[in-house]
């Protein structure tokens, strides 16, 4: 009978002869949160039934088994399907494994993380220091570089099993092949092809005993996981020789490059085309939506080899199969990149918000090119508007927005100062700006909005990049003003944001059409609207559009009025 719950997350936790970790792991979730458990014993045997039946006293433990070892995969999956039958309104589901390296403080972060972006995969990622495991690290970053060649996405721990998972996504993992620990990486995959973001929340980096609890065998497992990775590989490589072997007997046939590509592209097709939609991306597009894309790629890719093919033989002289191998080793990765990205995936409506977990996670190369223009243009404007004698001793820097700023390196190296204050709404973005500071008593991180600042008015220098665009009208007025609330009298504030010119519609809806623009709710600016929040609490000093951004962005410096 179903049960009414809405917006439920329940916590799935399946466990292999378990340890008496999981014993406590249960009690601590239940004192601590009400999301019903869901655990599911794979084959652990008579030896570990006591533990099972103690944990099962409590009614908010659901407690399956399975008569047999079926693998970590196969246990989510029993518990996937369960959630969906036993809770109607389930907002999703989120995984922990069962040896005690995740705190229950964790797993419900990302439970709340999940509550509240539940068209998202929440990953709960852990940072691997010297005092890791040798297995677990090495592991981990091989299968990381892997994958950023898979998914086209940098994840900062792969094999994490703390994970939130939204109900939507749950039917597709359902029809997955892996059993065993190789069926995380598939729903990795499985989130690329259906166009589901993946967020990264911190959590802490826990091994018992050297994770001699953990039932992942090194070698054994490490082969499936990496041959999973490797499928696209495979597969290619037996199409290429399907069809370099019927390019070979059409040749020698008809003596004809154009007529034995034909006949070797079209045997080609086919072949590769079921093998990536099953087996590598595991796509579950429509053949309508997909095959006309895939079949365009392939069209293109064969004007390509030929012409590849043809400028090889007639001006280098190599011979026709050798340049045909090749033209399509050259193609492979190209073909790869746009088969990912654009025929298997499923590309989702833009959100109305940015989803900035991700983009500190993985920040777009044209993103670090603009930065070192933008970072030179801060320098100069603080150099040239800050008060001389704020500068030195005592000086004070407030930057809004800024979590894991790219610019406190630069600007702490050239300028100086004794306090360089970060605030931004972005947890996971000030964690990696924690992590790379530390504890210096210069940077001071503050997890709050703008629009609800709440600091002494005692900076040298306030500015923000990239901040303002991303509010309603209203919301930009009291944006804008709040750098003023935190300055000093005689502060400088420094504001950039984007303004709607030419270049900057023509970039923005290039990269919108590729699906490569991550800002959704950015809204461009035109100058006055700032000005005219900055109304007579400020003197504006300078105001110029750089245009060497090809977004355009617009930059203003202000000083604060007295009291």
């Amino acid at each position: 009978m179903s049960k009414s719950c809405a917006d439920v997350v329940p916590i799935i936790i399946p466990a292999y002869k378990p340890a008496g970790a999981l014993s406590k792991l249960v009690h601590n979730l239940l004192l601590l949160g009400d999301n019903p458990l869901i655990v599911v014993d794979d084959g652990s045997g008579p030896e570990s039934a006591a533990i099972f039946q103690n944990i099962a006293l409590d009614p908010r433990v659901h407690l399956l088994q399975h008569a047999v070892n079926m693998g970590k995969g196969a246990a989510l999956k029993t518990g996937f399907n369960y959630a969906l039958i036993h809770f109607s309104n389930v907002a999703g589901v989120v995984t922990a494994d069962a040896d005690g390296q995740h705190q229950c403080a964790d797993i419900l972060s990302i439970t709340n993380k999940l509550a509240s972006n539940p068209n998202a995969l929440v990953m709960g990622v852990r940072t691997f220091a010297n005092d890791v495991p040798l297995r677990s690290r090495i592991g981990n970053e091989l299968t990381r570089l892997l994958m950023r060649v898979l998914i086209g996405q940098r994840l900062a721990d792969t094999q994490s099993g703390l994970r939130g998972i939204p109900a939507s996504l749950i039917p597709h993992l359902l029809k997955l092949q892996s059993s065993g620990y190789e069926f995380e990486l598939d729903m990795l995959i499985a989130c690329k092809q259906d166009g589901y973001p993946v967020l990264q929340e911190p959590i802490r980096t826990i091994y018992l005993d050297g994770n001699s609890s953990s039932h992942f065998h090194p070698i054994f497992d490490s082969m499936r996981i990496y041959f999973l990775l490797l499928r696209f590989s495979a597969l290619s490589l037996l199409t290429a020789v399907l069809d370099n072997l019927v390019f070979m007997l059409a040749f020698g046939a008809t003596a004809s490059i154009a007529q034995s590509q034909i006949a070797a592209r079209s045997v080609a097709l086919v072949f590769n085309y079921l093998g990536a939609r099953a087996l590598v991306f595991h796509s579950s597009q429509r053949d309508a939506i997909m095959l006309p894309k895939y079949v365009s790629l392939v069209a293109l890719n064969g004007i390509l080899s030929y012409a590849l093919i043809q400028l090889m033989r007639t001006q280098f002289g190599v011979g026709t199969l050798s340049a045909k191998l090749l033209a399509e080793g050259i193609l492979f990765i190209a073909n790869f990149a746009i088969q990912r990205d654009f025929v298997f995936t499923h590309r989702k409506a833009p959100g109305s918000a940015t989803d900035w977990d991700s983009y500190y996670t993985s920040v777009p190369p044209t993103a670090k090119l603009t930065r070192r223009y933008t970072t030179a243009t801060l320098l100069d404007a603080i150099r040239r508007y800050a008060a001389p004698s704020a500068l030195g001793k005592g000086f004070h820097i407030l930057e809004i927005g800024g979590a894991n700023s790219c610019f406190l390196d630069s600007i702490v190296s050239n300028i100086g100062c004794e306090r360089y204050d970060v605030v931004d709404t972005n947890h996971y973005g000030l964690s990696l700006l924690e992590k790379r500071v530390g504890h210096d008593g210069i940077v001071q991180l503050h997890e709050m909005s703008v629009l609800g600042l709440s600091l002494a008015p005692s900076a040298d220098v306030v500015f923000s990049v990239g901040l303002i665009e991303h509010f309603d009208p209203k919301q930009t007025r009291e944006a804008v003003q709040a750098h003023f609330d935190v300055l000093r009298a005689g502060g400088v504030a420094i504001i950039t944001f984007p303004t709607p010119t030419l270049l900057y519609r023509l970039a923005r809806r290039s990269l919108e059409v590729l699906g490569m623009w991550k800002f959704p709710d950015e809204r461009p600016l035109e100058p006055r609207e700032v000005i005219a929040a900055i109304g007579d609490r400020a003197e504006v000093l300078h105001q110029r559009t750089l245009w060497p951004l090809i977004l355009t962005q617009y930059l203003i410096v202000a000083r604060k009025r007295g009291a």
